[in-house]
């Protein structure tokens, strides 16, 4: 079967390219606007980018009529977010806070969930998070009805025993999105 891009709209783009562009991690990003609110939001359009400098890249598509959603008008007015990976413990805290709120309202208050303020940046993070990562804006990209956002990691908050420099995959328990559901990570495999 052969699809023209352009023969489908954006919602069946969506989820077309979200059935197979999986497992995709979740990044649980913390922001705070120019009056003080606090916003955390799941993204699963996320992705390191580079080690030199450390840099990751969420996407963060526009809301309904077109309007900046408050993560990206967060980022771009103040550049300070917390990027949190989340875990298995903290699957439904995170689905609640993909809820719409009005903009004055905090997620994190209405998941019954901690805030802890970054020590480099100015935004909060989940405190239960077991790996976040403090982050400014790098780069922003306006793609229309997305926005590619580039961003500098400036500190690492982990919660677990590192092995070998490393964050065990075990004690992380991370959250895959895939498609329309979630997962866990199954059966391990070796490097071949």
């Amino acid at each position: 079967m052969r699809i023209e891009a352009a023969s489908l709209d954006k919602r069946a783009t969506y989820f077309l390219m979200t059935s197979f562009l999986i497992p995709r991690p979740i990044a649980w990003v913390g922001t705070r606007s120019e009056d003080g609110h606090d916003n955390l939001a799941p993204f699963s359009y996320f992705m390191g980018v580079s080690s030199d400098p450390p840099l990751i890249a969420i996407s963060v598509a526009r809301g309904r009529r077109g309007a900046l959603k408050d993560t990206c008008v967060n980022l771009l007015a103040r550049r300070d977010c917390t990027v949190s990976i989340v875990s298995a413990s903290e699957l439904g805290p995170m689905h609640a806070t993909a809820a719409p709120l009005p903009r004055e309202a905090s997620e994190f208050e209405s998941a019954e969930l901690v805030a802890v303020d970054g020590v480099a940046v100015d935004a909060p993070r989940p405190e239960r998070a077991r790996v976040a990562m403090e982050c400014r804006l790098h780069t922003a990209t306006d793609l229309g009805s997305t926005h590619l956002l580039v961003l500098e990691v400036v500190a690492y908050e982990i919660g677990v025993e590192l092995v070998d420099g490393r964050v065990p995959v075990d004690a992380l328990e991370p959250v895959a999105r895939l498609g329309g559901e979630y997962a866990l990570l199954g059966e391990l495999l070796a490097t071949p």
